[in-house]
């Protein structure tokens, strides 16, 4: 009986919401309505303090310096599976909205230099933030620009951004020298080979045992040691140090020495408690949607991947990829009233993955009697195929776009959720879990 009371009382509080949202609808707005105030302050403590041990993280970090290529188990039709997509029917378009002709494609796969794939297996250091892209050129690629939800920021070459100290694997040069295609940790993909620097295996065994430091400022200014600008933080990133001098961690990568201030930066990793989460969440909240990387901001798994990164919680780089190492249930045979009550009584605020094709989100708990998400969003799907924008990293229920008329309820991040999935988990939870959700059924 208790339960009825709860579902039906949340189900009218909901409408409530809704009507008042679709009040203040305006339906010529381009942008979706952020329900909440976007602040971070007012969400839920977080109560834990988890201590991560940073060898496991380092391990996949220092994955391409310690791996064995083998052209038998990395084929290039896999490697290079961005080609063909570039030289079938489907248009592409440069950012002036002009067409790619596929002649420009067969040059940039021609310089790409495949054949020597493999060839040089080289370790090197990455010394400058760069762009991991698919295709050799610095160019964005992008699909029909006259449309919504796609163009800028939407670069399909793009793959992700490497930071500056990441460590990569160079498989070989393109014909004209320009790039260098790489394996690093998060795929393969070409870097402008200006940005790498050649290490020995001696030199890359001293680098993997150096201490390391992470930023707690999000785009600082770094100078070297003779106050000259070096490079920008990044939250999530990893550098090393080998001294701390009148409050500055002072380091090298590659040629270049250092000296970042204490307040910006702390020893790796950083505690996974309320004061620390909320810190790193506010230096990544409100920021430009970044498809890939673009302009070097997040989308929704660089958003997720670089805060847990800082904790030394390693994820993978794609959506699909993280919802797998944690603990997953399949939650896409509910219905949405059934999701919301599932994902209110079971998910853990912070340490939760709310994960749908091609997005994924963290819990961050009840605000209002509402499950409410922090995630790096472009937008939301309206029935005539536009856009009720976002655009960034925001604070959103996890039914955001329900109160308006233009999007149709299959659109919904709600109705697509597919699978929820926990940092940790006794096996007394994960029992309770599995019976409840037999009993959805």
């Amino acid at each position: 009986m208790r339960f009825f009371i709860l579902i039906l009382s949340l189900f009218f509080l909901s409408c409530a919401n809704k009507k008042e949202l679709i009040k203040t609808e305006d339906i010529n707005s381009k942008y979706a309505i952020l329900k909440f105030e976007q602040n971070i302050d007012s969400l839920t403590y977080f109560d834990d303090n988890i201590k991560q041990d940073s060898n496991s993280y380092k391990k996949k970090f220092f994955t391409p310096w310690n791996v064995k290529l083998d052209k038998k188990k990395y084929k290039q039709k896999d490697v290079f599976w961005s080609f063909p997509l570039y030289l079938s029917d489907r248009k592409y378009y440069f950012f002036n909205k002009q067409e790619i002709p596929k002649s420009y494609f067969k040059k940039l796969i021609e310089n790409a230099n495949k054949k020597d794939f493999l060839k040089i297996k080289q370790k090197a250091i990455v010394t400058n933030t760069s762009n991991l892209k698919n295709l050799p050129s610095t160019t964005a690629i992008l699909l029909n620009p006259f449309k919504e939800g796609e163009g800028l920021p939407f670069d399909y070459s793009l793959d992700t951004v490497l930071n500056i100290g990441s460590p990569v694997l160079i498989s070989h040069f393109t014909k004209d020298k320009k790039f260098a295609f790489v394996f690093a940790e998060s795929g393969f993909g070409f870097i402008e080979a200006k940005n790498l620097q050649i290490f020995t295996d001696a030199r890359a065994r001293i680098y993997e045992t150096l201490k390391f430091i992470t930023p707690t400022k999000e785009r600082f200014p770094v100078l070297s040691l003779d106050n000259k600008f070096a490079f920008e933080l990044r939250v999530g990133a990893i550098y090393p140090y080998y001294a701390f001098e009148d409050g500055h961690y002072i380091g090298k990568i590659g040629d270049l020495k250092y000296k970042i201030p204490s307040y910006a930066v702390s020893k790796f990793p950083l505690v996974l408690n309320d004061k620390n989460l909320k810190n790193q969440l506010k230096e990544l909240f409100d920021k430009p949607y970044g498809w890939g990387g673009y302009d070097f901001e997040r989308d929704c798994s660089l958003f997720t991947r670089d805060l847990f990164a800082s904790f030394a919680f390693y994820l993978p780089r794609n959506s699909y990829a993280q919802s797998l190492v944690w603990k997953k249930f399949d939650i896409s045979k509910l219905n949405n009233t059934q999701k919301q009550d599932f994902i209110q009584r079971y998910a853990k605020p912070y340490t939760t993955l709310l994960y749908l094709r091609g997005h994924i989100m963290l819990y961050a708990g009840v605000l209002d009697d509402e499950n409410v998400a922090l995630h790096s969003i472009w937008g939301i799907k309206t029935k005539d195929d536009r856009r009720l924008l976002v655009g960034k990293s925001a604070l959103t229920t996890i039914d955001i776009g329900s109160y308006s008329s233009r999007v149709d309820e299959k659109d919904l991040i709600l109705s697509r959720l597919s699978a929820v999935s926990f940092l940790s988990l006794s096996e007394g939870e994960i029992l309770h879990i599995n019976e409840a959700l037999e009993k959805y059924k």
